[in-house]
Parts: structure tokens; C-alpha cells; sequence
């Protein structure tokens, strides 16, 4: 078909053309470097940016794969329930407007999109090649700060590398999510129509350890927001401030604690919900088949 060729001639061409970026970024680097002599400099800060490259290309789109073909995996097998969360109970009926090739070829369209997920994102990464070398090769500095009691090698070294892996796991989980709940609402497992509001009990267990995860991660984030005060700005210090360390800082413990205990909270809640205000209803076909 016309637009198949399109579509591969387009992909081919921002391949081409990407690699030619980086092959010519690459070449006035290095003549530049090699001018100067500092050779070695240049070859380490490449290294660490393919090492980076690599490790986080491999580690999202192994996430996301995984993920996507557990939703995939699991949606094979029939469930016969599914929670209504509005309108009248139907059976799992797969969206029409889903194309037919993405519906047969879902594996092959689940390990397309976790290579381009991987790959946009490990090129975002490389830009954090600084902050893996200060974290391999820090030294302590030998004083204190005044607040935490902590080395000033740790906030210089070791936190931007700890923030750049948070924000990693965040983005990672974020876009696990989406993948995963793509691929239940391309199997039926998941609907959100104008009359009808619909998710099988696989997509919310699914959906519940991402939340769990998501929630472990960000009372970590909390935990690393309490150094981050020491780097606060409000336009006249630069700093922790009064405010900082006799409101916000104590405000953290709070947030992390809440965040910790919130997802069986959340899930015991949504359990007790659906029991009171919905019920589990058997698949049309069953039903039907129970009034005659």
C-alpha cells in the first residue's frame, strides 16, 4: 500500500539523517579535541555517553516490553467478569476503531514500541554523562553541612546522580503505564466509551502494582527533596531558609510516610468500593444464558 511505503521510506530517511548528525558531531569533536590535546577527554566523555546510551536503552525497553507483553499475555485468557465503573454491563468487545493489522500483529507493534521508547529515551539520558562520572569516581570533601551532617561530597557527587535516576523511574513508569493500557484497551480489557465505563480485574491488578511501585518511588522523592532544600532559591539567599527548615522540612517526613502507606490504603479502599457501590457482574453471554 501507498502509505506503507511512505511510512517506510520516512523512517529510513530520519534514520539516515540522524546517524549523519552524530557521525558529523562526532568527527568535529574529536578534530577539536585532538587540536587542543586533550584526546582523552573527549574519549571519556564518549564512552561514559554510549555506556549510558546503552545501559539505558536496554534497561526502558526491557521495562516496557515486559510489561506489555504480560498485559498481552494475560489478556489471552478470558476472565468472564469485568467491574462496571458506568453504565450497563456488556461483554469485553474488542474497540472497532483499532485497526485489524494491530490487532493480529500486537507482539511485533509491543517490541517496535519498546524500542523506540528505549531509544528516545537513553538519548535523553546520555545528557546526564557528567553526573555518572561524579558519582564513580567522588571523593569525600572533608566537611559537613550544618543541617543533615552529611559530607559535601554527598550533595556534589552522589544526589544529582540519585535525582537523575528518580526522574528515570518516573518516566519509565509513566510510559509503562500508558504502553500497558494501550495494549488492554487494543484486547477489550479496557473501555472508555460515551455510555460505558469498563476494566477487567487483570488491568486493575496490573494498574495497582504500577501505582504501588509509583508510590514506593516517590517517597524516595520525598526523602531526596529534604537534601534539595540546601540548594532552595527563593530570589533573595541562595539556600535553605527560616521556612525551609522549620516548615517544608519538616513537611517531608509526612509526605514519605503517607506516600509509603498509601497504596495498600488505595487498594483497600478500591476493593471495599467496588464491593459496596458496584458488583461483579458474569459476561453477557453467561448471563443470558442463566435467564433463559
Amino acid at each position: 500500500m501507498p502509505w506503507r511505503r511512505v511510512s517506510v521510506a520516512a523512517v529510513i530517511l530520519a534514520t539516515c539523517l540522524t546517524v549523519l548528525d552524530v557521525v558529523f558531531d562526532f568527527v568535529v569533536d574529536w578534530a577539536w579535541f585532538s587540536e587542543l590535546g586533550y584526546l582523552d577527554v573527549f574519549l571519556t566523555a564518549f564512552t561514559t555517553r554510549a555506556s549510558l546510551f546503552v545501559t539505558a536503552f536496554a534497561a526502558t525497553a526491557i521495562i516496557v516490553w515486559l510489561n506489555g507483553w504480560l498485559a498481552f499475555r494475560v489478556t489471552r485468557i478470558p476472565t468472564g467478569r469485568s467491574l462496571e465503573l458506568a453504565g450497563a454491563p456488556a461483554h469485553a468487545a474488542r474497540p472497532t476503531s483499532v485497526p485489524d493489522v494491530v490487532r493480529t500483529r500486537l507482539p511485533l507493534f509491543i517490541i517496535g514500541a519498546a524500542i523506540a521508547v528505549g531509544a528516545l529515551v537513553a538519548t535523553g539520558e546520555m545528557s546526564n554523562w557528567d553526573a555518572l562520572l561524579r558519582f564513580l569516581y567522588q571523593r569525600p570533601y572533608g566537611q559537613r553541612d550544618p543541617v543533615f551532617g552529611k559530607d559535601i561530597g554527598f550533595y556534589l557527587f552522589s544526589l544529582p546522580a540519585y535525582v537523575a535516576l528518580k526522574n528515570w523511574i518516573m518516566l519509565t513508569l509513566g510510559l509503562v503505564a500508558l504502553g500497558a493500557g494501550a495494549v488492554y484497551w487494543v484486547r477489550g480489557h479496557i473501555e472508555f466509551e460515551s455510555h460505558r465505563r469498563r476494566m477487567s480485574p487483570t488491568a486493575i491488578a496490573h494498574g495497582s502494582a504500577l501505582l504501588g511501585v509509583f508510590f514506593v518511588v516517590k517517597a524516595w522523592s520525598y526523602g531526596l527533596d529534604r537534601y534539595l532544600l540546601l540548594y532552595g532559591d527563593n530570589g533573595v539567599v541562595v539556600g535553605a531558609s527560616y521556612t525551609d527548615l522549620n516548615g517544608s522540612l519538616r513537611a517531608v517526613p509526612i509526605h514519605t510516610i503517607s506516600r509509603q502507606r498509601s497504596p495498600g490504603n488505595d487498594l483497600r479502599q478500591a476493593r471495599e468500593t467496588a464491593v459496596q457501590e458496584t458488583c461483579w457482574r458474569p459476561s453477557a453471554p453467561k448471563a443470558a444464558s442463566r435467564r433463559a
